[in-house]
């Protein structure tokens, strides 16, 4: 089953909402900062619908995109790859003694 149009531009607006607020809530560096959110947040939709095929409220969709599910799996994955890399993108300085 191929996705249409409709379906491409809603998995792109979930994961770029949840992609802005992941990095505003947790402030931390994503790698390759937003491009790493959003596709963190796109995995993680495309994960919850189309490979688990997990259906939390399948009255609330949109072209055939269950919104809630898809919120859920990509804030999920976001949050998890911020708890992954939180303490691997910190810069040091190094100060002369």
């Amino acid at each position: 089953m191929e996705p249409t149009l409709v379906q491409i531009i809603v998995y792109i607006l979930i994961a770029g909402i949840s992609a802005f607020l992941a990095m505003r809530i947790f402030g931390t560096g994503y790698p390759f900062g937003f491009f790493g959110a959003f596709l963190g947040a796109l995995l993680g939709e495309w994960l919850m619908v189309n490979l688990l095929h997990i259906v939390l409220a399948p009255e609330a969709s949109y072209g055939g995109v269950p919104i809630i599910t898809a919120v859920v799996g990509a804030a999920s994955l976001s949050v998890l790859w911020a708890i992954v890399t939180s303490g691997k993108h910190h810069h040091r300085r190094w100060l002369p003694r």
